[in-house]
């Protein structure tokens, strides 16, 4: 097997890579990032390239039977268009060489948000259930990306395109603006919201997404283990004190926050609280029921070890 990695250098590329490289059944592992690889191995070929550019020539250069495409932001940018860009647009140059070079298999990271943050969500999301996404620019995008999925599926029978779809990952090696948001002394949240908060484990995470690239059938697969935590949980854990707004305040302080640039106030648009006031708790089982994969760590494994990383 010959598997190429769009994104190789961040976490997940580098502990994707790690456990392709003690698979005897994978020949070569070809790296696509505008990083440089965090460690070598042995089967890896990097390419340092911009993973929106032309990838011909890496193409032509390798047999790839599957392309894994880990590129995509998360903290938002005030650059909409930059965003879209990288979260899109990468997809779409990723499609066109899968299709234009034959490659069988490929395997995209969506994410849970892509379900949306509504009042009507049910206590746990199925794969089954529609993909809304939100007025939050990320979970937009990644709507927008499993279209592109679904019609590049229904033209190409002949590839089998699988989609993860997380919770939200955390642990010793993931910092993010959601981990900082948790983390505050005083965190804020929505007045009388009673939502239920799910985090997938940056180890269950890498092991999930070497089972969807090794065994499992098209389709989707949301990962998140079964157990969730209240909020209060969540800010106890994290050492933080939890200071609730009303709906509407709490929205306009974000607006201020985002619009003048004031990072101690917000790292995210008004339009992310919904994600806060909401649950979007996503049934993780599938996964489980289809292939050799496992869920190791619960939510609260998952922020101990990133509130023990960030206190060391």
């Amino acid at each position: 097997m010959s598997i190429l990695i769009t994104g190789s250098s961040g976490y997940i590329g580098t502990e994707l890579c790690r456990r392709l490289e003690q698979d005897t059944t994978v020949d070569e592992v070809i790296g696509v990032d505008f990083l440089p690889p965090r460690e070598s191995f042995e089967k890896l070929t990097f390419y340092e390239r911009d993973c929106c550019g032309d990838l011909t020539d890496i193409f032509d250069g390798h047999k790839v039977d599957t392309v894994v495409h880990l590129v995509f932001v998360l903290n938002p940018l005030h650059d909409s268009e930059k965003m879209y860009h990288i979260n899109v647009e990468s997809l779409e140059n990723v499609l066109n060489h899968v299709e234009q070079f034959g490659v069988g298999r490929l395997v995209v990271t969506s994410s849970g948000t892509a379900y949306g943050a509504y009042s009507d969500n049910p206590d746990r999301l199925t794969e089954e259930m529609p993909i809304r996404g939100h007025d939050y620019q990320y979970a937009n995008d990644k709507r927008i990306v499993e279209e592109k999925l679904a019609e590049f599926q229904a033209r190409h029978s002949e590839v089998d395109v699988v989609i993860a779809r997380p919770a939200v990952v955390c642990g010793a090696h993931v910092g993010n603006f959601i981990s900082r948001y948790v983390s505050k002394p005083w965190v804020p949240l929505v007045k009388d919201s009673t939502a239920k908060v799910q985090l997938l484990h940056e180890e269950d995470a890498a092991n999930a997404l070497y089972a969807l690239v090794k065994e499992a059938d098209r389709g989707a697969y949301n990962l998140g283990p079964e157990e969730s935590l209240t909020q209060e949980e969540l800010v106890a854990i994290a050492g933080g004190r939890a200071v609730r707004l009303g709906p509407r305040t709490i929205r306009w302080l974000t607006s201020i926050g985002w619009a003048l640039r004031l990072r101690f106030l917000t790292e995210a648009p008004s339009s992310m609280l919904d994600y806060v006031e909401f649950s979007w708790v996503v049934d993780g089982s599938k996964i489980e029921r289809e292939t050799s994969f496992r869920y190791n760590h619960s939510s609260e494994d998952a922020l101990r070890d990133f509130v023990e990383a960030a206190q060391a």
